[in-house]
C-alpha cells in the first residue's frame, strides 16, 4: 500500500505541489513539515518539465528530420517508439540528483525520485518491445 502511495504522490508533485503536501502530509508525517521539502518538491518538477520539454523538442526535430528524407514513415510502430524513447529520456534526465539527497536517502521526496525512475523505464521498455512485435 505504501508504494502505491509513493506512486501516487509522484503523480502530484509534478502536477500539483499543492495536492502532493495535503496528500502527503496525510500520508507520511515527515511531509508535515512542508518547508523542509518545499525546495526539493520544485526540483523535482523543474527538473521532469525541463527533461520533458527538452525531450519533445529533440526528438521532434529528429523525426521531423526522418520523415522529411523518406528515412522514416508515421505509423502506430514509429509513434510507439518516439514515445518509448521520450519516456526513458524525460526518466533520465529529469531525476532529481543531489539537489534532493538527504543524509540517510529514505525521504518521501528520494523514494518518489527513485520509484518513478524505475516505473518510467520499465514502462518504456515495455512500450519499446511492444513496437518491436509489431509488423
Amino acid at each position: 500500500m505504501e508504494k502505491l502511495k509513493i506512486f501516487i504522490l509522484g503523480i502530484c508533485v509534478y502536477l500539483s505541489k499543492h495536492i502532493f503536501f495535503r496528500l502527503g502530509s496525510k500520508w507520511f508525517e515527515e511531509l508535515e513539515n512542508r518547508d523542509s521539502f518545499e525546495e526539493r518538491a520544485d526540483t523535482l518538477r523543474r527538473n521532469f518539465w525541463k527533461s520533458f520539454l527538452l525531450a519533445i523538442v529533440v526528438i521532434g526535430v529528429v523525426a521531423t528530420y526522418l520523415i522529411q528524407s523518406g528515412q522514416a514513415v508515421i505509423d502506430n510502430k514509429f509513434c510507439l517508439r518516439l514515445s518509448a524513447i521520450i519516456i526513458a529520456l524525460t526518466a533520465s534526465l529529469g531525476r532529481g540528483g543531489w539537489n534532493i539527497q538527504s543524509y540517510k536517502g529514505k525521504t518521501v521526496i528520494e523514494r518518489i525520485d527513485r520509484g518513478m525512475f524505475v516505473l518510467s523505464q520499465l514502462g518504456a521498455t515495455v512500450i519499446l518491445l511492444f513496437a518491436l512485435t509489431l509488423k
